[in-house]
């Protein structure tokens, strides 16, 4: 019987003690290190790890969360040709993305490139820097890969774009190029035949033609 009476009255001194209005002083806590972990401070000597630090590098292999995927094709011709070959959009071809295309187009690129890929961009017309390739015209077969590249890394006069565009950024300007460097292409009629084939058809026919009036003369 004491010895519950003993308890009791430990117990309730304890509970007394332990609340309190003071924010320094926490009163007594049963085994506190089970919720509140002491922390280390950065910079700070640590013996959990092997090199005594608290700061720890990310794991090889890891990438973190909302972080760009790491890019395979290095910074050399050899990188340049191989992602020409390899490297394809993995956005779907989307109005969505083509419409984001070419508004991220028109912000970065439209200033050198002009806004049909035709290299009369005003910073051309104004003479700061000399016309950059036509998309229809000398970069109409340019590989995507080749693309994505040239935005990472820059190639001649145009700088990396990396830092101003995430990947997926970097894509959908790509998406939207790559209708510029159909506006070259020929004509196509109802018929099928391309306005150059068809002239050349016309020719051919009023040849024939001539041929078979001399014939009968």
């Amino acid at each position: 019987m004491k010895f519950l009476y003993f308890v009791f009255c430990f117990s309730l001194v304890t509970l007394i003690t332990s609340c309190n209005d003071d924010p320094k002083n926490p009163g007594y806590e049963y085994m506190p290190d089970m919720y509140r972990t002491a922390s280390y401070k950065a910079n700070s000597s640590n013996p959990n790890f092997k090199d005594s630090m608290t700061d720890q590098k990310p794991v090889e292999g890891t990438i973190a969360r909302n972080q760009a995927m790491p890019f395979a094709y290095p910074k050399s011709n050899d990188g340049y040709e191989a992602a020409g070959k390899e490297l394809m959009n993995p956005l779907a071809k989307t109005e969505i993305n083509l419409t984001e295309g070419k508004r991220l187009f028109e912000i970065y690129c439209i200033h050198c490139h002009g806004s049909e890929g035709k290299g009369d961009g005003t910073m051309v017309q104004n003479g700061k820097f000399p016309p950059p390739p036509s998309y229809s015209n000398q970069l109409k077969d340019l590989p995507e890969g080749k693309m994505f590249w040239t935005i990472t890394y820059g190639k001649n006069l145009m700088g990396s774009h990396a830092s101003q565009l995430n990947q997926d950024e970097r894509w959908k300007i790509i998406m939207y190029v790559q209708t510029l460097q159909k506006l070259g292409a020929p004509t196509v009629t109802s018929s099928g035949d391309s306005a150059a084939s068809k002239s050349t058809k016309d020719t051919s026919k009023i040849a024939v033609s001539q041929k078979k009036s001399k014939a009968k003369k």
